[in-house]
């Protein structure tokens, strides 16, 4: 039986799985796979965060779209929206080689023989170490258990599995359903073999052409037992211990046109320095064989054991909450050449045959997937996401800034993939959407908010920034009043409705309004933490270009409250005629950013309470999904109402979880499919709803508590990170009446704390524990 702190980070069954949503996860980053665990043999489904299809295409931006973008913006000021369509079809992009990422193929272990067939005792997954275990048990005279453990080591770059035992056992391990690929040889050593095997990431339905990703791998195979060659498979017989280590590499960065000489060459040392490290650890002789497990959990408790949550009688709260932690650093870390698509690291072979895709949306679900990366300490996770921005989407969206819409900087549409993809969307019911860019972009500056590193402001995201702001500057134009309107655009991925026909393209979308202001706003910000670091001179442009900033802010639209008491979605109060759609772009001002709150919004902030009403009530026709519902969680949360967060998460679990509390998105009326998709950022979101209900951290306050239920009468957090670099701990009884709060900075500085009512300044001394006890929102 298990520990209570088990418990806490294992899922555990005793059936093997049958399907995707029912397997264990695990992943390093660059290779993730899914163990069913199943007996007699244990399926485990592979995947590589750039084994995707398509390549680079240079002409993804139609001739003259520049043109036919004007040509809109006309049509769209005088209200002609069926004109407005009729020309965004000389607007769209092209899809051409755009590709999705794929399936890679299978690793088959079986065990026992025709005389001893294996029974499962149980199977489990740690996500403390990120590690997927399991027992079988063999019917031979002797009852033989085998103990198979399974990792994706970060540390030395392979997937391992481990098997074995104190009895003598047989297994054989085989590769299969290699996507168009195969077995190219075995060979066979002292008691070892190796399996070389590659594939290609073709397709059709997101390729004009049979381009992709080529891969090459190798599976070496260490036993103390008999090993035999049995046609491409492996067949091991009378061994105590069988460990495999499976790598592979494949030529995404050279098709990408991104690998250096220096790259190749660290990458293939690494390898070579893994498999010699590998071969040492696993003679017959060697007193430590588990040397590379042990340094895994090391490298992986690291960064899980940096967080940790626990709320009495919450139990599936407080492990989803460490869950998305999880599956966030199994898909991303440091070196990671890409950040996570819409799966994570994983594949379902379900998103990849359907027309949305694993790729990187920029409209909700890659900004999705690393909003707990930075408040539950998991930076380290972002550089993927910055290598991405500043090698694929920039210089793809430098050409989509000048040949869509005629203007120098860059933009970022509303999807994007391995290849860097920036032009607008190929159908005009969500094109265009130059605004994905900005919102992708906040997330640098999140990122220097919460670690002050100056170097990386200076040298990495003001250039960037710059460089949107350049776009927008000239993006954007005044009416007859003065006004800075945009777009044409649309308010992803909704429409509107004149006379009795539905629409999608307008004038100045709230969604496009947010972005926009929210890019400028953080421009100023940096501008000035920069001239006074000295880094940019405060001379006349300097000047002239905040003063041009700041002026653009106050004449942009404000938010508009409609006579039912709802958000407008629309600047000209358009008709929605689908009020329950599960996008609610038109409400991002809550959350991720902070232009409506209670405190100097309060009237904003009731009409966005309104609108979520109207969004799922009646709940039947509530188009919902995982990261839908993770989104109005965080809208409450922000809002203070931490019952209604609650519920949002209570539904998730109940009607959104699969058995491998995989949170997924259902087919629905807007975004169809022929199963359950699975998308990271539902877990990633539920994780952030959690974090923004037990923290938050703006406005150089730490809140604490702000949004929590009723139903959270107890329980501790630990390594929260607020803005600032703040490590802050927190301990509450008696649902919040009793309260300790640990905050430690690596610098000195002040900060203010607040609970309920209460607002108090602290003094923090560089690596110094303050602990602080509150009673009744009252300093004790």
């Amino acid at each position: 039986m298990m520990k209570r702190e088990e418990q806490m980070t294992s899922l555990y069954d005793e059936i093997g799985a049958k399907r995707f949503g029912e397997a264990f996860p695990v992943g390093n980053g660059q290779i993730g796979a899914m163990v069913y665990g199943s007996v007699p043999e244990n399926k485990i489904v592979l995947s590589e965060n750039t084994f995707f299809s398509g390549a680079p295409y240079q002409d993804n931006c139609k001739q003259d779209a520049a043109h036919s973008f004007y040509k809109m913006r006309r049509a769209a000021l005088q209200g002609d929206y069926k004109k407005v369509h009729e020309y965004a079809e000389g607007f769209i992009g092209r899809k051409n080689d755009y590709g999705t990422n794929l399936p890679v193929g299978n690793l088959i272990i079986n065990y026992g023989n025709e005389k001893s067939q294996a029974s499962l005792i149980y199977r489990r997954l740690r996500i403390d170490c990120g590690i997927a275990e399991r027992k079988i048990l063999l019917s031979d005279e002797k009852k033989t258990e085998v103990k198979e453990e399974i990792y994706v080591s970060f540390k030395k770059k392979c997937l391992v599995v481990s098997s074995e035992s104190k009895n003598m056992f047989d297994c054989s391990i085989k590769l299969s359903d290699l996507t168009h690929g195969e077995v190219k040889e075995v060979w066979f050593g002292d008691q070892s073999a190796t399996m070389k095997f590659d594939a290609n990431a073709f397709e059709l339905l997101h390729c004009e052409n049979q381009t992709g990703v080529h891969l090459e791998g190798s599976l070496h195979i260490y036993t103390d037992g008999i090993i035999k060659k049995e046609q491409k498979n492996v067949r091991i017989y009378n061994c105590t211990w069988m460990h495999s280590y499976l790598f592979v590499k494949t030529d995404y960065l050279k098709k990408a046109g991104l690998l250096t000489a220096e790259r190749e060459a660290e990458e293939q040392k690494a390898i070579e320095s893994s498999l010699t490290d590998i071969a040492a650890c696993v003679q017959q002789n060697s007193h430590d064989r588990n040397h590379i497990r042990n340094e895994h959990c090391k490298d992986f408790r690291k960064y899980m054991n940096a967080c940790r949550l626990e709320i009495h009688q919450q139990e599936e709260v407080s492990f989803l909450f460490q869950y998305g932690r999880y599956l966030l650093l199994s898909s991303a870390r440091k070196n990671s050449i890409l950040p996570p698509h819409l799966q994570g690291i994983w594949n379902d072979n379900v998103a990849c045959r359907i027309g949305w895709t694993c790729d990187m949306h920029l409209d909700i679900n890659t900004q999705m997937n690393y909003w707990p990366a930075l408040g539950t300490g998991l930076a380290e996770t972002m550089e993927p996401l910055f290598f991405w921005i500043e090698k694929l989407l920039v210089p793809e969206g430098r050409k989509t800034a000048t040949s869509c819409y005629g203007i120098q900087g860059w933009v970022g549409e509303i999807v994007s993939n391995a290849w860097g993809y920036a032009a607008p969307y190929w159908a005009s019911p969500i094109s265009p959407c130059p605004t994905g860019g900005i919102w992708i972009l906040t997330h640098l500056w999140e990122y220097y908010l919460y670690t002050e590193n100056n170097k990386i402001l200076r040298n990495r995201i003001y250039p960037l920034f710059k460089e949107a702001v350049e776009f927008f500057k000239e993006y954007i134009f005044q009416d007859d009043a003065g006004v800075f309107l945009s777009g044409p655009s649309i308010s992803p991925e909704n429409s509107f409705c004149v006379e009795g026909r539905s629409y999608q393209i307008s004038i100045a979308p709230t969604y496009e309004m947010i972005m926009i202001r929210e890019l400028f706003m953080e421009y100023s910000l940096m501008c000035n933490i920069l001239i006074k670091q000295g880094i940019l001179q405060e001379n006349e442009q300097t000047l002239k270009e905040l003063e041009q900033i700041d002026d653009i802010i106050h004449k942009l639209p404000e938010y508009r409250i409609l006579e039912d008491g709802t958000i407008s979605e629309y600047y000209n109060n358009l008709e929605v005629p689908d009020r329950q759609h599960r996008h609610t772009s038109h409400l991002l001002g809550v959350y991720p950013f902070h232009q409506i709150n209670h405190e100097n919004t309060p009237l904003l902030a009731k009409a966005v309470k309104e609108t979520i009403k109207s969004k799922i009530i009646p709940s039947e026709t509530w188009e919902n999904t995982g990261w839908a519902s993770s989104l109005l969680a965080l809208y409450h949360a922000r809002l203070y109402d931490g019952n209604q967060a609650a519920d949002h998460l209570q539904c998730m679990i109940t009607t959104l979880k699969e058995p491998n509390y995989m949170i997924y998105h259902p087919p629905t009326r807007g975004a169809g499919a022929f199963d359950h998709v699975y998308e990271l950022d539902g877990n990633t979101g539920f994780t952030t709803a959690v974090l923004e209900m037990l923290m938050q951290s703006h406005d150089d306050r730490i809140h604490i508590l702000p949004a929590i239920p009723d139903t959270w009468l107890e329980g501790h957090v630990k390594g929260l990170c607020a803005k600032g670099g703040i490590k802050v701990d927190i301990r509450w009884e008696s649902n919040g009446n009793s309260i300790e709060v640990k905050l430690m900075s690596e610098k000195a500085k002040c900060v203010y704390l607040k609970y309920k009512d209460a607002l108090i300044q602290v003094r923090l001394e560089p690596d110094v524990e303050m602990i602080i006890n509150l009673g009744n929102g009252l300093v004790e």
